[in-house]
């Protein structure tokens, strides 16, 4: 059920603290009862997703539909993927006909603010932010029978390179691997749904796109839609299945006709004179250099687990072609990590036919196993300097499925003066705030290579962008007008076919210019554009939101590590003016929340249960029991690895020390052919698998209760709560002491070494803990 709960954007604290929900887990959405303890599943009716697309940017909302099918109130918390660049200015319930909207504080106030309405019995809904793309929504006192909708909305700007936009809004939370110092690793470790069960809430995604040019080409990467030409610079593009497994990313991508941008500029005027713009100009041509620096390459492969199966291929097809399209004067090497890293060779080697069918064969010999430790691989590829004259190129393939990224950042950050990166994210649901962010602190550029799409596009990408920047030493000056807080301060060396983007506020209306500055190949480059910031408001209501999301992400640039602190008393300057400008300009951060009061008491008194939903695995992404990623989730409460210990230099494949193991072997189950193309089983097969032996029973059950044993307190998922149904628990030694008709679940207490034969009952979907106070 992760998309269930799409959307995200900006940051959160990362660190549990009391303000932190410990319920909270992205895609899912849970119902507390009155001691606030998980019970039962809450289905997500909907959601529906509307997009508005004009020139460079985009209005996303979200309204997401539950509905509570139980006996008793519930509070309900989920969590959800948004774009990780996206600026949330908006949300608010609707509740039987009443709209209430959200307000912006303080984390902690809101948190406080919203504690307060739940234990009152009013309805309340909190929105925090829990990592860059993930956000997580608390809803209390939501009585038996209603219907509550949630909405969200943000603006983002779309990514435009070579006369091509993409469009992309994440329906996934994909499994994460989590290292040792990874902050809050409950809030980015959703649990899977079990083999052939899936959330089965309708989605509806429709884009109204206004081009602003004559539209060319538009194309859907991994769904398949309806199109309908508006015009010839406008279309309305839907989802063509109403029933789409929500499991991969919605990617959309167009051509208009001509250069495909042009200059822009973009206002809002805030009604004294001030504003906020947002301005667009047109790439330069791409101007050869007249000197071809030699290069040192290292290509960098994740062979951890969740890239078993397509991924894997995938990444060997874009690396071997890379390869290939290296220059004869070139030194290359190549690094593979897993649990831990290793290189093919000691030092960086020249591009000979020897060296490059050697580098091959490594590459097609790799297997994806083990956990996901970046940091060796990030050290062993950034930290040592090339050699001689030559330029570094860090080429880094991975899907990015970790919760340590804030380390991760820093740590390319340290070494960004000796290299550029540029990374691509190998699936379809790939965590795209940390592949973008590595290219940014890279200095190079990132890109995202789904299942479905040929490498060769990549490959023909890489080699424009790297051959040289067509433009450095970038600088904007503006004349005739004032203007304060522009972002970016440092406007970085600007690859072929890429726009310069630049926002700020003007502090009084009038005309001007502004000039923009750099260096070709060919020598100085200059272009001069007439600009005009209007005394009024105008139609770029978001560009303040996009501004403010900026100016938030150049301030936590500044220091990657502190976002990891969690209380007032932690933060620094920076994360001060971080809440600050949130506050004034209306938009989520890691440091401010959501949250939205309704006056009247609806609940008083009332018991409240809480449940768990667990996610689709993300579309190519397999739990084959070969792997520690696969063990660690072949039952629903999926970590995909949890290290505790270092992680240092072990190869890739061996184990990471101190790591939880499980009994649960789904993977046994699947032939050679549904691991290659990443099936599940359905669930009469997976009870077939299960009586013959060629399947562990455990697979259905929470892998927190493998090793339990004594009284443990459980929730039973079935199919339905019918007399025999009760019976076979009881038989399988459940002492039953509540059911939910409506939820299809059932209470009790069991001893924690039956519970594989709780699970051999046919009707039982799955078995996950309820924490006792």
């Amino acid at each position: 059920m992760l998309f269930h709960a799409i959307a995200a954007i900006c940051l959160a604290p990362w660190g549990q603290s009391a303000q932190t929900d410990p319920y909270a887990v992205p895609g899912q959405l849970t119902i507390l009862d009155k001691d606030r303890r998980p019970t039962v599943l809450a289905p997500l009716k909907g959601t529906n997703v509307s997009v508005d697309i004009a020139g460079i940017s985009a209005r996303v909302t979200l309204v997401q539909t539950f509905q509570n099918p139980g006996r008793t109130p519930i509070e309900a918390v989920y969590t959800f993927p948004m774009a990780a660049d996206a600026a949330v200015d908006r949300m608010r319930m609707n509740v039987a006909g009443r709209v209430i909207v959200g307000q912006i504080k303080r984390r902690e106030e809101a948190r406080q603010i919203y504690e307060n309405a739940r234990a009152s019995g009013q309805v309340a809904s909190l929105l925090d932010q829990e990592r860059p793309n993930v956000f997580t929504q608390n809803v209390a006192n939501i009585l038996p029978g209603a219907t509550v909708e949630v909405e969200i909305s943000y603006v983002q700007t779309l990514k435009f390179e070579d006369g091509q936009f993409e469009f992309s809004f994440p329906m996934v939370v994909g499994p994460r691997y989590l290292p040792a110092l990874t902050p809050d690793p409950e809030k980015v470790s959703p649990p899977t749904l079990a083999p052939g069960v899936r959330s089965g809430a309708a989605v509806s995604l429709t884009v109204h796109l206004d081009a602003g040019a004559e539209l060319e080409g538009v194309n859907s990467v991994l769904h398949d839609v309806d199109t309908k030409r508006v015009g010839k610079n406008a279309a309305v593009v839907e989802l063509k299945r109403k029933d789409e497994i929500p499991n991969r990313d919605f990617i959309l991508k167009y051509r208009t006709k001509g250069q495909g941008i042009r200059e822009q500029l973009v206002t809002h005027g805030h009604g004294d004179g001030t504003g906020s713009f947002c301005l667009v100009l047109s790439p330069p041509v791409n101007v050869p250099s007249d000197i071809v620096r030699p290069r040192e390459v290292v290509f960098v492969m994740d062979q951890s687990g969740s890239q078993s199966g397509f991924p894997i291929q995938k990444s060997k097809e874009l690396t071997t072609k890379l390869i290939d399209a290296m220059r004869t004067t070139d030194t290359f090497n190549v690094v593979a990590f897993s649990n831990g890293a290793r290189k093919l060779w000691p030092e960086a080697r020249q591009n000979t036919p020897a060296n490059v069918t050697e580098a091959k064969a490594f590459v097609n010999g790799l297997d994806a196993n083990g956990g996901t430790e970046f940091l060796p691989a990030i050290e062993m590829s950034l930290a040592q300097p090339p050699t001689g004259n030559r330029l570094k190129l860090v080429v880094f393939n991975t899907d990015g499925f970790i919760g340590n990224e804030f380390e991760i950042l820093d740590r390319i950050q340290k070494y960004r003066d000796r290299s550029r990166m540029f990374t691509f994210g190998i699936g379809n649901g790939v965590n795209r705030f940390l592949i973008d962010a590595m290219s940014a602190e890279g200095r190079g550029a990132s890109e995202t290579v789904t299942l479905a799409e040929n490498a060769d596009t990549a490959v023909a990408n890489f080699l424009k962008r790297t051959q040289s920047p067509v433009l450095t030493d970038v600088s904007v000056q503006f004349d005739g007008v004032k203007v304060a807080d522009v972002s970016p301060k440092n406007l970085e060396d600007l690859f072929a076919g890429r726009p310069v983007v630049v926002t700020g506020r003007y502090l009084a209306a009038g005309k001007g210019t502004v000039t923009v500055t750099g260096r070709t190949g060919a020598g100085p480059w200059k272009r001069v554009v007439a600009v005009d910031f209007g005394p009024s408001p105008n139609a770029g209501t978001g560009v303040t939101s996009l501004w403010a999301r900026r100016m938030v992400d150049d301030l936590t640039r500044t220091d990657w590590l502190a976002s990891m602190k969690s209380t007032p008393q932690q933060r620094t300057d920076g994360q001060n003016k971080i809440i600050d400008l949130s506050l004034k300009y209306g938009i989520m951060t890691q440091y401010t929340s959501f949250v939205a009061v309704e006056q009247k008491v609806v609940n008083v008194g009332g018991k409240q249960r809480k449940v768990a939903v667990p996610v689709e695995m993300t579309d190519g992404v397999t739990m084959g029991s070969d792997t520690d990623e696969g063990r660690a989730n072949s039952s629903n409460r999926s970590t995909f690895g949890v290290a505790r210990g270092g992680g240092g230099g072990a190869g890739p494949g061996s184990p990471v020390a101190g790591r939880p193991s499980t009994t649960a072997m789904l993977g046994k189950a699947k032939s050679a052919e549904q691991q290659e193309n990443g099936l599940s089983l359905d669930l009469k097969s997976t009870n077939e698998a299960i009586k013959s032996g060629r399947l562990d029973p455990l697979v259905k059950v929470d892998s927190s209760l493998h090793k339990k044993s004594g009284p443990v307190v459980v929730q039973v998922k079935v199919t339905d709560v019918s007399t025999d149904v009760l019976k076979a628990l009881e038989k399988a030694g459940l002492k039953i002491e509540d059911k939910d008709k409506g939820l299809k679940v059932v209470f009790g207490t069991i001893d924690g070494k039956k519970l594989a034969e709780l699970a051999k009952v046919s009707a039982v979907l799955r078995i996950s803990p309820v924490p006792v106070d």
